[in-house]
C-alpha cells in the first residue's frame, strides 16, 4: 500500500532533523578535544588544560542556549531562522581552525585567563553556533507538523548519541590515524555540511508549520523558581563530579583526550539513557545506589595511594555513570513542556557551566589541593532530597528515626572512616579493607532515605579525613600546573604530586641524591661516566640533580611551574640547589619552547623529567621535540629520559627519536637501593663510545631501534604505547 504525501514528509522531517541533531552534536564534541590536543603543547602538558577548555567550553554552551532561548521566543517564527542562516554563515570566516598569534601565555600572566583568551580567538564564533543546535533544532521541530511534533525531546536523544560517538571517534577513529592539519581541515568541510544541513531544517521544517507563521510568537507561562533551581541542581552534580573525576585520570595517568572523553563520554551516555526512558518515575533504587558508592568512595579516600590504581579508577567511573543516570532520570522526569524547552535547556546548561567554574576557577583559588572531588561526593545523597525514596519494600519509615539516632550513626561512620585511615596507613590487610568497604556501601543504602543526615556525614567525614592526612604536611601548593605536598616525617621530607613521589630528602645525608637520581640509579650511571660539566635539566622537582654538582659546573634547570621553583629554593625544605657546588639556574616557562633558546651546541648532558605524576606531556617527546635538544648538546654529549611510567611504555618513542636523529642509545633499570626508587632511564648519544662505555653496566642493554613508535608534532597516540 502507497504511503500517504504527509506520511512521507512526516518521516522526511524526522530523519532531517535527526542526522543534523546528529552530525551538530558529534562536531560539538570531536571538537572539544581536539582543540585541547593543540593548545597542550603551549601550556606544558597541564591536566588544568581539559578542565580549563570543559568551564570554556560548558559556558559558550550557555551563551549558544540563551541565544537560541531569545530568538525563538522573541522572533516570528518565520523570521527566525532567517537570522539563525545568517549567524551560520559567520563561523566559516573562522576556518580552519588555527592557533592564534601570541598562544603560549605569557611568563607574568595568568595560563587561565590566557587559555580561555586562546580559546575564544580560535574556537570561539563555531562553538557558539555548533551549541545552539540542539535547543534549536527541538523548537523548530515543535512549529513543525510532524510525527511527535508535541514531544521533540527525542532529538535530544539523538544529539546526545552524536555527541558520544564524536567524543569516541577522537581517540579511536581520528587522532591516531590523522595529523593534526588533516583534522583541522575535515572539521572545516564537516561544519560547511552542518550548516547546509542547519539551514534546510530551518526553511522546511518552518514551513510545514500550520496556522499563520509571521505571527508573534507566544509568551509561556512562568516557571517556578525552585523547578528552574532543581534543574541547575541535577545537571550540576553530574557535571561537577565527572570534571573532577577527568581532573583526577589525567593527572595520574596523562592529560590526553583519551582520558578526557571517557569520563565525558559515559556522562553523556548516561544524557542518551536517562532521556531515552518514557517513564517519569525514577526508581528509588538508583538513589539508593547513589548513597552507598557516595559513602563507599569517602572511606576509599585514605587508601587511594595503597591499592591498585585501577580500583580508584573504577569507582570513579562507577560513580560518574550512576550518578549521571540518577541525575540525569530526574531531569528527564521533570522535563516541561515544548513551550518550555529552551527555558529548561537554560537551566540544564547553567547547571553545567557551574560544573565547570566550580572545578575550573573556584576550586583552585580556594582550595591549596584538590578537595572538589571529596565534597560533590559528600553532596550526592542530596539528589534524593524530595524525591519519594521514604519508605522501603518492608514498609520502613525515616521519619520513625530519632535525631539522636542519626547523630550516633554519623559519628559511628566518622569513627569507621578514622578506622579505615589507620588501618590503610599501618598496612591492614586488604580482606578487612574490603569488608569495611562493604559495610559502608550497605550502610549508604540503608541511609538514602535520610539524606540531610547523610550528606551531614559524609562532608564531617571527608573534613576529618583531610585533617588527619595533613598531619605530615609542612607545605602545601595549588598552581594552573598540580597540587603538591611537601610532607616531612622521621627526618625525611618529601614532594609529592597526585599519588607520585617527586623528590626526598634525607636529614642524615643532605647532599646525597636519591629517589629515581640516586648513585645507584641508572642517572648515576650517567652522572658518573658523562661527568657533565654543563648539565640542562628540563623538570626541576626539589633540584635533586644539583647534588652532582661539582664547583666550575654549570646547571640549568627549565621548570614551567613557579610553585616548584620556590618549594625546592626554600632552605626550609630542601637543599639540593643551595647547596649545591655548581653554578645553577632556574628558568621559568615550558621546557621545550626555553630550551629553543639555548646556546647550541652547549650542553654536555640535558636530562628530560618533566613528568607531572604519571602523567605524559606528549609535546616533549616528538620527533621536533628530540631535535631541538639534540642542536643543544656538545659532540660528545647526551640526552637522558627518564621513562619510568605505570601504565606506558616510553621507550619505542625515545627509539623512534634516536634512529631519526642517527644516534646510538641504551636503556637502564635499577634500584631500589638506599633511599632510591626504582626507575627507567634510556640514554641516547652521537657518541657511540660513550653509550658502549654507559651501556657496559649492569643495569644497562642496547636501546632496540627496531621497536620504534614515532610521534610527532602533528601525530601521536598514547594507544601505540599502553602497556
Amino acid at each position: 500500500m502507497a504511503v500517504p504525501p504527509r506520511q512521507r514528509t512526516g518521516r522526511a522531517l524526522v530523519v532531517l532533523f535527526t542526522l543534523t541533531a546528529f552530525t551538530g552534536a558529534a562536531l560539538l564534541f570531536t571538537v572539544q578535544p581536539l582543540v585541547a590536543r593543540l593548545l597542550l603543547p603551549m601550556y606544558g602538558g597541564s591536566a588544568t588544560v581539559w578542565s580549563t577548555c570543559s568551564l570554556f567550553f560548558q559556558v559558550l554552551l550557555l551563551v549558544g542556549y540563551v541565544y537560541s532561548h531569545l530568538t525563538t521566543s522573541r522572533l516570528p517564527r518565520r523570521r527566525q531562522p532567517l537570522v539563525h542562516l545568517a549567524v551560520l554563515a559567520l563561523p566559516l570566516a573562522t576556518l580552519p581552525l588555527a592557533l592564534p598569534a601570541a598562544a603560549a601565555p605569557a611568563a607574568d600572566g595568568s595560563p587561565t585567563l590566557w587559555l580561555l583568551r586562546t580559546l575564544a580567538l580560535m574556537i570561539g564564533l563555531p562553538f557558539v553556533v555548533l551549541s545552539t543546535t540542539g535547543p534549536l533544532l527541538q523548537r523548530w521541530y515543535s512549529w513543525a507538523d510532524g510525527p511527535r511534533s508535541d514531544d521533540p525531546y527525542f532529538l535530544f536523544a539523538a544529539s546526545n548519541v552524536g555527541s558520544f560517538g564524536g567524543l569516541l571517534a577522537y581517540p579511536f577513529l581520528v587522532e591516531p590515524y590523522l595529523s593534526l592539519g588533516q583534522q583541522t581541515t575535515l572539521f572545516s568541510w564537516a561544519f560547511v555540511g552542518f550548516a547546509v544541513l542547519t539551514a534546510t531544517c530551518g526553511l522546511l521544517g518552518t514551513r510545514s508549520t500550520e496556522g499563520p507563521h509571521d505571527a508573534a510568537p507566544v509568551t509561556p507561562t512562568r516557571l517556578p523558581r525552585r523547578r528552574l533551581a532543581r534543574w541547575c541542581w541535577y545537571a550540576f552534580v553530574p557535571s561537577c563530579l565527572f570534571l573532577a573525576v577527568t581532573h583526577h585520570l589525567s593527572t595520574d595517568v596523562a592529560p590526553i583526550p583519551l582520558l578526557w572523553v571517557v569520563p565525558l563520554g559515559l556522562y553523556l551516555a548516561t544524557f542518551v539513557a536517562a532521556f531515552a526512558v518514557t517513564s517519569r518515575r525514577v526508581p528509588p533504587t538508583l538513589l539508593r545506589l547513589t548513597a552507598g558508592l557516595a559513602l563507599c568512595a569517602t572511606m576509599f579516600a585514605p587508601l587511594a595511594t595503597r591499592i591498585p590504581l585501577s580500583v580508584v579508577i573504577g569507582l570513579d567511573l562507577a560513580l560518574v555513570v550512576v550518578v549521571g543516570y540518577t541525575a540525569h532520570r530526574l531531569l528527564a522526569a521533570d522535563r516541561p513542556e515544548p513551550e518550555h524547552l529552551t527555558t529548561f535547556y537554560i537551566a540544564v546548561a547553567v547547571g553545567g557551566a557551574l560544573g565547570g567554574v566550580v572545578n575550573g576557577l573556584i576550586a583552585p583559588v580556594l582550595f591549596d589541593r584538590v578537595l572538589e572531588y571529596q565534597l560533590i561526593v559528600a553532596l550526592l545523597p542530596a539528589l534524593a532530597l524530595g524525591v519519594a525514596v521514604r519508605r522501603s519494600p518492608r514498609g520502613y519509615r525515616p521519619t520513625a528515626i530519632p535525631d539522636a539516632a542519626r547523630f550516633v550513626v554519623g559519628l559511628a561512620l566518622i569513627a569507621g572512616a578514622t578506622a579505615a585511615l589507620v588501618l590503610a596507613s599501618r598496612g591492614g590487610s586488604t580482606a578487612m579493607t574490603v569488608v569495611g568497604l562493604v559495610v559502608f556501601a550497605g550502610l549508604g543504602w540503608v541511609l538514602a532515605v535520610i539524606p540531610r543526615a547523610l550528606v551531614a556525614t559524609l562532608v564531617a567525614a571527608t573534613v576529618g579525613i583531610t585533617v588527619m592526612s595533613s598531619s605530615s604536611v609542612v607545605h602545601r601548593d595549588r598552581t594552573f600546573y598540580g597540587s603538591y605536598a611537601v610532607s616531612s616525617s622521621d627526618g625525611v621530607t618529601q614532594l609529592t604530586h597526585g599519588t607520585t613521589i617527586h623528590g626526598r630528602q634525607v636529614d642524615a645525608t643532605p647532599g646525597t641524591p636519591t629517589t629515581y637520581y640516586g648513585l645507584e640509579a641508572p642517572l648515576g650511571d650517567v652522572m658518573a661516566d658523562v661527568r657533565p660539566q654543563r648539565t640542562v635539566a628540563v623538570g626541576l622537582g626539589v633540584g635533586t640533580i644539583a647534588a652532582y654538582g661539582r664547583p666550575g659546573d654549570s646547571m640549568t634547570f627549565l621548570e614551567i611551574d613557579p610553585a616548584i621553583a620556590e618549594i625546592a629554593a626554600d632552605p626550609q625544605l630542601f637543599t639540593f640547589l643551595s647547596d649545591s657546588r655548581a653554578e645553577v639556574d632556574v628558568a621559568i616557562g615550558d621546557g621545550r619552547l626555553l630550551a629553543k633558546d639555548l646556546p647550541d651546541g652547549r650542553a654536555d648532558l640535558v636530562v628530560l623529567d618533566a613528568f607531572s605524576s604519571d602523567a605524559i606531556p606528549v609535546h616533549l617527546l616528538t620527533r621536533e621535540a628530540f631535535r631541538t635538544y639534540a642542536q643543544k648538546v656538545s659532540d660528545g654529549g647526551a640526552i637522558a629520559v627518564h621513562v619510568s611510567n605505570r601504565h606506558f611504555d616510553l621507550v619505542p618513542v625515545v627509539a623512534a627519536a634516536t634512529a631519526d636523529l642517527g644516534w646510538h642509545g641504551a636503556v637502564g633499570r635499577g634500584g631500589p637501593g638506599t633511599w632510591v626508587t626504582p626507575s627507567a632511564w634510556v640514554l641516547i648519544s652521537p657518541d657511540a663510545s660513550l653509550v658502549e662505555r654507559v651501556g657496559a653496566g649492569e643495569r644497562w642493554s642496547p636501546l632496540d631501534l627496531d621497536r620504534t613508535v614515532p610521534w610527532t608534532d602533528d601525530y601521536s597516540s598514547v594507544l601505540t604505547v599502553l602497556r
